[in-house]
């Protein structure tokens, strides 16, 4: 393959999933006679797959958009097992603008219905419009080409003069002759020798008079030839851009030539379009005055909508700033925050698990802390006047007890400060009947400390106020627990 080349690489995959017909991005132009190559990599899990001429042959099809049709066979482009064919386009098919369909099969030799892989893809022809060359310069090929075609006209209208003239002599030859042979017949004279030959001497001047005009004419039409050549090859050599090849450029400035920021000064970034920018005595600038010398790096990106986004950053300090506009709308300079390099910024992700790591170290905290101020002094069921029971602590290590179980009117907890405490710890309720509330009754017990650890019920009354009695024993309390707190 030459390096000049125009190729374009086609991917074909050893696969049994569906590949669409596809429109290549690939344009070749009219002119690009004996130079537009297709080459096809034939792979299977993205790796070339291993053929050769001697288990593979590649066949193409093209149809051209004015109905022509094209069928041939691929060539490896080396001798190696690659997987790579080539095919250069047949300047019948280039020389004509429009649209391509081609088909190509890589198939198994010996079995036709062993297809290694196809695809069919299509892709333009373009005509080589010679207008993209500049006015001066094609003003200068057509007038040199007028000139030499009317040169070439004037020359060949006197060939065609001398041609006609030539005629004319014949014509007369053979006049001139039948005159002579006629005048020879009556006269019965001896000049028919005489008149034979200067008949001979006109006719030989005569065709080589044509001759020469013959080649004269031929060296013209080759001289015509080689300058229609010199001037076809002058505009292909010419390294004109047509507009297909320019096609996908980028048509906008965004840095100066060397590629460095456009350098401006004493404007509000807001009125910039697209581009990256170096500027001083910036107007509306993030911080600062719009009349210092501090140079700005400012980038603009625009974009549908009235929406564009400006990113400013202060050059020797390195803040940065942005501002985004939207539909419009401006919403203002914004700092962004940067962290050094043995800094790292927060996520929500880690922020939920340090905030995770410090509740489990509170509850782990607080549970430590509430297991050393808490403590079951007693767990169980203890009712009865004279009844005793033993705590597991000694009471007056704790600041507080909390005495829970139950009586006629439902369950009760007794909160009692252990200071308060002297000999005996009183616990009192009061209870209305459920159905009407018309029946009262008032109960305590008392339960005395006969050591630090060691309790009993001392009584368990009962007094009703519908009938003003009192009813000691009644054993109406039952003790299930005491807990104390410190």
């Amino acid at each position: 393959m030459n390096n000049l080349d125009k190729n374009s690489i086609i991917n074909m995959e050893n696969t049994a999933k569906y590949q669409p017909r596809s429109k290549l991005n690939v344009s070749f132009s009219t002119a690009d006679r004996d130079s537009a190559v297709f080459v096809f990599n034939v792979t299977k899990d993205n790796k070339p797959l291993l053929l050769s001429t001697e288990n593979v042959t590649g066949h193409i099809a093209l149809k051209h958009s004015d109905g022509s049709f094209v069928k041939d066979t691929l060539h490896f482009t080396e001798p190696d097992i690659n997987g790579r064919f080539e095919y250069y386009l047949p300047n019948d098919i280039l020389k004509r603008e429009g649209t391509v369909t081609m088909q190509i099969f890589i198939s198994e030799k010996g079995n036709s219905n062993v297809t290694v892989a196809e695809r069919i893809v299509t892709f333009d022809i373009e005509k080589s419009i010679i207008s993209q060359i500049s006015a001066e310069t094609k003003l200068q090929y057509i007038v040199e080409y007028d000139e030499l075609q009317a040169i070439i006209a004037n020359r060949i209208t006197d060939i065609e003069d001398n041609m006609a003239n030539a005629e004319d002599y014949v014509s007369q030859l053979e006049q001139v002759r039948e005159k002579g042979l006629t005048d020879i017949e009556i006269a019965k004279t001896d000049n028919i020798k005489t008149l034979n030959d200067l008949a001979d001497i006109r006719l030989e001047e005569m065709n080589s008079k044509a001759s020469e005009y013959s080649s004269k004419f031929d060296a013209d039409k080759q001289y015509m030839d080689e300058k229609h050549e010199s001037f076809k090859e002058s505009v292909l050599n010419s390294e004109v851009v047509t507009q297909g090849e320019s096609e996908e450029w980028q048509k906008h400035k965004m840095t100066q030539s060397n590629g460095d920021r456009i350098r401006i000064s004493d404007i509000n970034p807001v009125n910039l379009e697209s581009g990256y920018y170096q500027m001083w005595r910036m107007k509306n600038a993030p911080v600062g005055n719009d009349d210092s010398g501090t140079y700005w790096n400012i980038d603009v990106t625009t974009a549908f909508d009235d929406v564009k986004q400006i990113k400013a950053v202060l050059s020797y300090t390195g803040q940065t700033f942005q501002k985004n506009i939207h539909k419009g709308n401006d919403s203002g300079w914004k700092k962004l925050v940067s962290l050094p390099l043995d800094e790292e910024i927060e996520t929500q992700n880690s922020a939920e698990s340090r905030a995770n790591e410090t509740l489990t170290d509170a509850n782990q905290y607080t549970d430590e802390q509430i297991n050393n101020k808490h403590f079951i002094l007693f767990d169980g069921n203890v009712s009865g006047t004279g009844k005793g029971f033993t705590l597991d602590d000694d009471i007056y290590n704790y600041n507080m007890l909390f005495v829970s179980g139950e009586f006629p009117g439902g369950v009760f907890t007794e909160p009692v400060l252990v200071k308060t405490i002297d000999n005996d710890l009183v616990i009192q309720r009061f209870n209305l009947s459920d159905d009407s509330g018309s029946l009262s009754k008032f109960y305590e017990t008392l339960l005395t400390v006969i050591d630090n650890k060691n309790l009993k019920i001392k009584h368990d009354i009962a007094y009703n106020f519908e009938t003003s009695k009192a009813i000691s024993s009644s054993n109406v309390f039952a003790i299930y627990r005491i807990e104390g707190w410190k």
